[in-house]
């Protein structure tokens, strides 16, 4: 084998080499892109399931979960599912929240047209804030996790101290 067949065997095995590399780097960021990409639609989910919460606060007749509820955390659950399986977790405890509050929300629907007195001394809000706290603190854990298994900076939105906007 002379120098310039030696030469070209090196240079082309250099060229694999950083073929190669260059294949799994750009594979590595499309997968990072699309996981940032998937966290921010998380996020939002979030954030819209977040505000019907609030808005539960304020509304005169509880109505049931409602159609925008529904939908945020069912485009929540799939992100989380198909990107994120390792937030199953924060989401369960998420969604235990989301039962209590929706159970507590319905019971005292019932209470107020059943018995509008007792209804009054049921101290309705403060129990109601109680479950927005935990609401709060769970979307913050979730939030805090996902930030931490996407390895990508996400805004989340600030805590509220108050469900009034």
């Amino acid at each position: 084998m002379d120098a310039t067949t030696y030469q070209v065997a090196w240079v082309l095995a250099a060229l694999a080499v950083i073929g190669l590399a260059s294949s799994l780097l750009t594979r590595y960021k499309r997968r990072h892109d699309l996981r940032r990409l998937q966290a921010e639609r998380l996020v939002l989910a979030l954030e819209r399931y977040s505000h019907w919460v609030a808005a539960q606060r304020l509304a005169a007749v509880f109505q049931g979960e409602g159609p925008e509820a529904e939908a945020a955390l069912e485009a929540a659950c799939a992100v989380r599912t198909t990107w994120f399986p390792e937030l199953a977790g924060d989401m369960a405890e998420l969604m235990a929240v989301h039962n209590r509050l929706v159970l507590f929300l319905s019971t005292q629907q019932a209470l107020w047209l059943r018995d509008p007195e007792n209804w009054l001394e049921s101290e309705h809000d403060k129990r109601f804030m109680a479950l927005w706290r935990q609401h709060q603190y769970a979307l913050h854990a979730l939030h805090a996790r996902l930030q931490q298994v996407s390895h990508v900076r996400i805004d989340a939105p600030p805590r509220r101290q108050s469900t009034y906007a």
